[in-house]
C-alpha cells in the first residue's frame, strides 16, 4: 500500500532523479525523470501540484482510476491528442538526439560512413525519447513508428560546413507519426488488474533497470561534454579533449608514467616475496619512521639518541615551555603550542620505542 505522504517526501528529496516514481513502481517515468532532471524541472513541478495523488491511487490499483481509463477507452478509439504531452515528447526527443549526436568525435562527421553512424544513432535517440515520453500511462505504440519519423528527418541532421543539425525537425516528424499511430494499452486496465494487484517489478529489478539506463545516459553525456567542452587557455578557446591529449603526450607525463611503472613493478616484486602482510608492515614502518623523525626534530635530538637522553630532554623542554611560566598573552599562546608539540613528541618516541622493543622481543622468543 503506497502512501501519498511518502510519495511527496520522495518527490521533494529526489524528484529530479525520479525517486518518487521508483517508489510507486513507475520505472519508465523514473528513467525519464532521471535523464531530464525531473522533466527539466517543469514536469516535477506539475506533478507536485496535480499528479502525485493520482499516481498513488494508480499504484494502489484504485477502482476509480481503472474505471476512468476504461471509460475513456470506450468513448475514444485512440488516445486524444494532448498538447502538454506532445510538447514534452518533442523537447525530450530533441534533447536525447542532441546528446547522442555530440557524444561522437567531430572528426567522424568528415567521413561519410562514420557520419552515417552519428546521424542514425541520433535518430534512434530521438525515437527513444519520443517513445519513452509518449507511452507513459495506458498508451502504446510500436517503436517502429517514431523511429521511422526520426529516420525521415535524418537529412536535416546532416551538416555542411558550420551549419548545425536540425534536431527540431527530426523530433517533430517522429512525434507526429507517433501521435498518428498511438493506441490504447488494454493490459493497463485489464479485468485481472482491477480485481487483484497488478504484477509489478521487484524493487531490485526496478533499480537495476534504472541504474543501467542511468549509466548509459551518463556515458553519453560525459562523452558529449568531453568532445565539446572548451576552456580559455592563454586567450585562446581550446577543447578540453585536446588539452588532455597534449598532456598525455607531454614529457612530464611520460616521466611520471615511467616512474609509476617502475614503482608498480618493484611493489609487485615485493608482494611476490613478502605478500600483503609484508607490504602493510613496510608501509607501517615507513609511516612510523617519518613520525619518529619529526618527533626527534621537535626535541632537537638526533635519531640515535638513547631513551635516557629522550626522557631528560622531555623534562628540560617541558619545564622551559610550560605555559604557566609566561605572563604575556602572545608568549603564553606560543608556549602552549610548543608545549603541546613537545608532549606529543615525547609520547610518540616513548610509545614507538616500547612498540619496537615488544616486536623485537617477540621475534627473539618466536624466531
Amino acid at each position: 500500500m503506497k502512501k501519498t505522504a511518502t510519495a511527496y517526501f520522495f518527490a521533494i528529496i529526489g524528484g529530479f532523479f525520479g525517486l518518487h516514481h521508483l517508489y510507486l513502481g513507475r520505472t519508465q517515468q523514473a528513467l525519464l525523470w532521471f535523464t531530464t532532471l525531473g522533466g527539466f524541472g517543469v514536469g516535477l513541478l506539475y506533478e507536485l501540484i496535480f499528479s502525485i495523488k493520482k499516481y498513488v491511487q494508480e499504484a494502489n490499483n484504485d477502482r476509480s482510476v481503472h474505471d476512468h481509463y476504461e471509460k475513456k477507452m470506450q468513448e475514444q478509439k485512440s488516445p486524444a491528442f494532448e498538447l502538454i504531452r506532445f510538447c514534452g515528447q518533442y523537447v525530450v526527443a530533441m534533447f536525447y538526439g542532441f546528446i547522442a549526436y555530440y557524444a561522437f568525435p567531430d572528426t567522424w562527421l568528415e567521413s561519410r560512413f562514420l557520419s552515417f553512424i552519428v546521424v542514425v544513432s541520433s535518430a534512434v535517440a530521438i525515437a527513444f525519447g519520443t517513445q519513452l515520453a509518449g507511452t507513459l500511462g495506458p498508451r502504446q505504440c510500436s517503436f517502429v513508428w517514431p523511429l521511422l519519423g526520426a529516420l525521415l528527418g535524418t537529412p536535416f541532421l546532416l551538416t555542411n560546413g558550420d551549419k548545425a543539425p536540425s534536431f527540431n525537425i527530426a523530433a517533430l516528424i517522429s512525434c507526429w507519426i507517433f501521435e498518428w499511430k498511438i493506441d490504447w494499452d488494454p493490459e493497463y486496465v485489464s479485468e485481472e488488474s482491477k480485481t487483484k494487484s497488478k504484477p509489478r517489478r521487484h524493487i531490485v529489478k526496478r533499480c537495476l533497470i534504472l541504474g543501467c539506463g542511468a549509466i548509459l545516459f551518463g556515458l553519453l553525456i560525459t562523452s558529449a561534454v568531453y568532445q565539446n567542452l572548451q576552456v580559455d587557455l592563454h586567450g585562446e578557446r581550446v577543447k578540453v579533449k585536446d588539452v588532455i591529449a597534449d598532456f598525455f603526450k607531454s614529457q612530464e607525463f611520460i616521466q611520471l608514467y615511467q616512474q609509476l611503472s617502475r614503482v608498480m613493478k618493484e611493489l609487485y616484486a615485493f608482494y611476490q616475496h613478502y605478500g600483503f602482510k609484508g607490504i602493510w608492515t613496510q608501509i607501517w614502518a615507513e609511516l612510523s619512521s617519518e613520525s619518529d623523525k619529526k618527533a626527534f626534530e621537535a626535541l632537537n635530538l638526533k635519531s640515535d639518541a638513547s631513551q635516557k637522553d629522550i626522557e631528560l630532554q622531555c623534562k628540560t623542554l617541558s619545564r622551559k615551555w610550560h605555559p604557566d611560566r609566561y605572563r604575556d598573552p602572545n608568549e603564553k599562546q606560543k608556549a602552549e603550542a610548543t608545549f603541546m608539540n613537545i608532549q606529543q613528541a615525547c609520547d610518540r618516541l616513548s610509545q614507538g620505542r616500547r612498540h619496537r622493543q615488544a616486536i623485537n622481543t617477540q621475534k627473539r622468543e618466536n624466531p
